[in-house]
Formats: structure tokens, C-alpha cells, sequence
């Protein structure tokens, strides 16, 4: 057997139309083995019956038959279905009946008797010819379509789109009546463009608001194109029995004689409307292909539907997003002031409990009747005042700090911290131990800098200490060293604390970090400014249940090398 024949994607139908039994059978035999499908009739009004209920691409019918004559069935045959293709036998031939049968479009003539192979290449012929012809048709209405699509991609409101979309789908199924429902903004409006009773020489819109979504539903009738005649055939109504929407499905064009064409602008799952074409009764069937290019066109309209009202979120969405800027600058105005003071508090609060140390271990000598140190914690809590004054007559520049490089002894400006220190109520249960160096080591600094970044990472080591479990003895120890060969000292403490994670390493002294539930993140960052500020270098090492060990390498100026530094320089911590 051949390969079947086809055109547009469906195997060939042909009805055989002949008197003769004989014939009928012989033609029958001779295209179903060549892959046709064929109906058989035994006389025009039995193939007109079935021409009315089924689609065929052929009729292949003899001319002399009682009744209905052949050319009369080829007629009427068109009016049924105009794109159907004929083909006359006949076994009286004469030059009227050739020209009556040029006159129908009769893609062929055979005459009678004929062989088995003539009647299959007649119709291997006319299948060529119709396929041909329908390559060019598809053509130009695939030219139109992209002409549609060009136009449709510029449109930027939906009334535009929809009266274009309609235009062109009143064209192509060469009707002049024709609606369009659509979605249209709020989620249950719905839009009605529609021609008037003079085609698109009037158009009528429409909108109603209802109280459900009727486009929230889906069909498998909504698949293909469908034909409806009353409100009750339609698959919205007999899901929803509600009459109302009769007002967008029903257009006021329809008639009691008329039928509708049916094609959902669908998108997936979305319905966005419908677009209704009129279908007069008595007038001539649309063409598969019509009916492809019209759904084609259907997924167009729902697909730039889908974008204008995508389009239009957005603009609203922008719109809003204006009315709130001014709104959003207040509030981050706000959270920058939150936030300053947040640090200016940490800042202060750093300063404080230098002072409150001080106090406290004036107290202790006081009791111990200690009278000659006194002096020195006075000393040390006045300096300490002075600097909360200098901090805050530079709050109205926060950012900008002055450095106060000078001639300075490491070794006692470490001890100096660590003996007010562990004077507070929180160091008392935690080892302090401190390793200086056989020499001293000396080297110009801002000592008041110095001290605030020593009293940091002391106060987040103790707080590290004192939020892990029970277990080994709380222990702080701070390391100075220096080698004979490097013009450099290192400045070490550790801790046997919970630790920092190796995925919160990076942010530590990087950004503002903090493992505290009420820390705001600011306090290493200082540190780090402080670093930067003396050209030192950092390193962390830290396990997570074990400690973590902070060095800081700092390079040892001499007064000789810092004379280009003013004696107050500007430096921002």
C-alpha cells in the first residue's frame, strides 16, 4: 500500500458519487488501496446527505444520473463546502458537459471506461493541485498574520489591541460581524468590543463589573474553535447557569438564525476572553485552514494580552513605588540616625568602662588604704573623661576621628588595661595572663586608640568565655613578642570561648558582624579601623568549641619616621 495521502495533516476523504454499482466498487477498490478514504453513494441526493454532516476534500461523481445531474451535485456540493474539489466521470462526453464541468472547477475529466491506474493518478493529480493551491493560501494569510504580529507588539493599551485583533480576524474569515470579550482590569470587569449592526464601520464597546471571575475556568471544549447558537450551547454557561453572561458572550448582533464561532484567547492555564465570529446558517462553511489561522491569530491577541497586562502591573506597580520613595527616604533617614546612635552609644559605652574601671580599682587602694596609687587611677579616669569630651565635640563629623601619634611603651600600655580591667565584676572568674618580652618594646602610636582596641577584643573575648557551657577553666591570654630580625612586634590574644564558625570568619572585622543577640556589629569594625590606621596586619584562628586567637603584627616607628604625620592627624575610625 502507498503512503497515505494527506493534506493539511489529514488523510484525503473523498465521496464516489455513480449509478452504477459496478462502478462504485471498482473505483473503491482502485483509491482505498492507494490510501484514500472513500464514502460511497448511490445517487446526488444520498451524497448530498452525507456532504452536509461530513467534511470531504473530493467529490469524484459521474455526470449522467437521474435526478440530480452530476454538474448540478458539484454545485450544490460548494454552496455545502466551497473548497471541495471535483472530479467528473462520464461515458458520454460532448463539449457542452466539457465546458459545464470547466465552468465548476473541475480539477479533472475522465471518461468512461477507464483503468484502475487513470482513475488513481486523476486523483494523485487533483490531490497535487489542491495541495499546491492551499500552500499558497496558507502563505499569504502566514504574511498577513506576521504583518499582525508586527503591529500587535507595538500596540500598548488593550483597546487598541482588540480592535486591531478584531479587524483582522473579520478579514480573514471574510465576515463583517464580529465580537471580541476580554479581560479587563480589575479581576472580575470584562470588555465587549463588537461591531454594530454595520459591521466595522460601527464599533461598540462595552464593560461590566460582575461578582465572580467567569474567565476562572477551564474546558476541553476550549481547545479548538466551537460553534454555539444559543447562550445555553456554551461551555461558560453550563458551567456557571448564570444568564448574566450572556451579556459579553451573546454580541447584539447575534440572531435567532445565526450561529457562532467560538475560539479561546487562551495562554496555559489562563483564559484572558473569546473571540466570536458570525456563522450565518445558510451561508458557507469556514475552511479548516481559516480555522487554524483564525486560532493562531486567537493565541496572538491572548498572548499580547498577556503582556499589556503585565505592562500595565508594572506601571502601577512603578507608580506605587514613587508614592512610597519619599516614604522609604524618610524611614532610611531614620534607620541611619537608629543606627549612628547605636554606635555612638558603643563608643561612649567603651569610654565608660574605662572610667568605671579606674573607679573601681581607686576604690580597691582606697579600702587598702593604698593612698600613693591613687594618683594614677584619677590620672587614667580624668584622661579617659577627656576623651568623651574630644568624642562627642566630634559628633558633628562621627566619621572623622583625630590620631594622636606618640612615643609610647607597649608592654605598659597592655598592663595598664588588663589591671582596670580585671577590676570589672565580669573578669573576676576569668584568668587574665599576659606574656611580655625580655626587652621592652617602644614605638610611636595612638595610645588612647591603642586602649580602645585592646578593651574590645578583651570584652569580646570574656563575652565569648562566659556564653559557652561549663567546662575548662574561663582563661584570656595576651602574647607580646617581638624577634631580633623583624622591625615588627605581634600582638596576640586568646581565649578558650564558643568560638566563631569558619563561615563567619571572612565577615568578622570585614562588615558588621556579630554573634551577640543584642550586638549591632559595630565594635570590630573599629577595631579593624584601628589596625588599619597603625599599618598593622590581622589574623584570626578560631574553632568553634575551642577558642578563637586574634594576632595583630604591628610595624615599630620610631619618632624619626612618623615626622611627616602631623601631631594631630585626621584618621577615620
Amino acid at each position: 500500500m502507498n503512503e497515505t495521502p494527506q493534506i493539511d495533516g489529514h488523510t484525503v476523504k473523498i465521496i464516489v458519487v455513480d449509478d452504477e454499482e459496478i462502478v462504485l466498487s471498482l473505483v473503491r477498490d482502485a483509491l482505498e488501496d492507494a490510501g484514500y478514504e472513500i464514502e460511497l453513494a448511490g445517487n446526488s441526493l444520498q451524497a448530498l446527505q452525507k456532504m452536509e454532516r461530513e467534511y470531504f476534500d473530493f467529490v469524484l461523481t459521474d455526470i449522467r444520473m437521474p435526478e440530480i445531474d452530476g454538474i448540478e451535485l458539484a454545485r450544490r456540493a460548494r454552496e455545502l463546502n466551497p473548497n471541495i474539489g471535483v472530479i467528473f466521470m462520464t461515458g458520454y462526453a460532448n463539449l457542452n458537459t466539457a465546458k459545464d464541468a470547466i465552468k465548476e472547477g473541475a480539477y479533472d475529466y475522465i471518461m468512461k471506461p477507464f483503468e484502475l491506474n487513470e482513475i488513481r493518478q486523476a486523483v494523485k493529480n487533483a490531490v497535487a493541485k489542491k495541495q499546491k493551491d492551499a500552500e499558497k493560501s496558507l502563505a499569504t494569510e502566514l504574511s498577513r498574520l506576521s504583518d499582525l504580529n508586527q503591529l500587535m507588539y507595538t500596540v500598548g493599551d488593550r483597546k487598541s489591541l482588540i480592535r486591531l485583533s478584531l479587524g483582522f480576524a473579520l478579514m480573514q474569515a471574510k465576515s463583517n460581524m464580529g465580537s471580541i470579550a476580554f479581560k479587563d482590569g480589575n479581576e472580575n470587569e470584562i470588555g465587549v468590543v463588537s461591531t454594530g449592526q454595520g459591521g466595522m464601520d460601527t464599533i461598540e464597546e462595552a464593560h461590566y463589573q460582575f461578582s465572580k471571575n467567569y474567565f476562572d475556568f477551564q474546558s476541553e471544549e476550549f481547545d479548538s474553535p466551537f460553534i454555539t447558537s444559543t447562550l445555553e450551547e456554551h461551555p461558560l454557561y453550563k458551567a456557571f447557569k448564570n444568564p448574566e453572561i450572556a451579556s459579553f458572550l451573546i454580541p447584539s448582533w447575534h440572531t435567532p438564525d445565526s450561529r457562532l464561532v467560538n475560539i479561546a484567547l487562551r495562554r496555559g492555564s489562563n483564559l484572558y476572553g473569546f473571540l466570536m465570529l458570525a456563522f450565518p446558517i445558510e451561508t458557507e462553511m469556514l475552511k479548516a485552514s481559516d480555522l487554524k489561522l483564525l486560532t493562531i491569530t486567537a493565541n496572538q491577541i491572548a498572548i499580547s494580552l498577556e503582556n499589556i497586562i503585565l505592562l500595565e502591573e508594572t506601571r502601577l506597580a512603578y507608580q506605587r513605588l514613587k508614592e512610597l520613595q519619599e516614604q522609604t527616604i524618610q524611614l532610611e533617614k531614620m534607620a541611619i540616625k537608629g543606627q549612628m546612635s547605636a554606635e555612638i552609644g558603643h563608643e561612649l559605652n567603651n569610654f565608660v568602662g574605662v572610667v568605671y574601671g579606674n573607679f573601681s580599682l581607686l576604690e580597691y587602694h582606697l579600702n587598702q588604704k593604698h593612698y600613693d596609687e591613687l594618683e594614677k587611677y584619677l590620672t587614667a579616669a580624668k584622661s579617659n573623661l577627656d576623651n568623651i569630651k574630644k568624642f562627642s565635640r566630634g559628633l558633628m563629623d562621627f566619621s572623622v576621628m583625630s590620631s594622636n601619634f606618640q612615643f609610647c611603651d607597649v608592654g605598659v600600655l597592655v598592663a595598664s588595661v588588663i589591671e582596670y580591667m580585671k577590676a570589672q565584676k565580669h573578669f573576676q572568674q576569668i584568668d587574665i595572663n599576659c606574656i611580655e618580652p625580655e626587652e621592652s618594646i617602644f614605638t610611636m602610636a595612638d595610645a588612647d586608640q591603642l586602649q580602645q582596641l585592646l578593651y574590645n577584643m578583651i570584652n569580646n573575648a570574656a563575652e565569648a568565655i562566659l556564653s559557652r557551657p561549663t567546662g575548662e577553666p574561663p582563661e584570656i591570654s595576651i602574647r607580646i613578642e617581638r624577634k631580633p630580625d623583624e622591625n615588627n612586634f605581634k600582638l596576640t590574644i586568646a581565649d578558650n570561648g564558643v568560638g566563631i564558625e569558619k563561615n563567619f570568619l571572612e565577615k568578622a572585622f570585614n562588615e558588621r558582624f556579630t554573634t551577640k543577640k543584642s550586638g549591632h556589629g559595630f565594635g570590630l569594625l573599629v577595631c579593624k579601623r584601628i589596625i588599619d590606621n597603625h599599618g598593622a596586619k590581622l589574623e584570626i584562628e578560631s574553632e568553634p568549641g575551642h577558642g578563637t586567637s586574634i594576632s595583630m603584627t604591628f610595624p615599630i616607628k620610631s619618632p624619626s619616621s612618623v615626622q611627616e604625620l602631623s601631631s594631630e592627624k585626621s584618621t577615620t575610625i
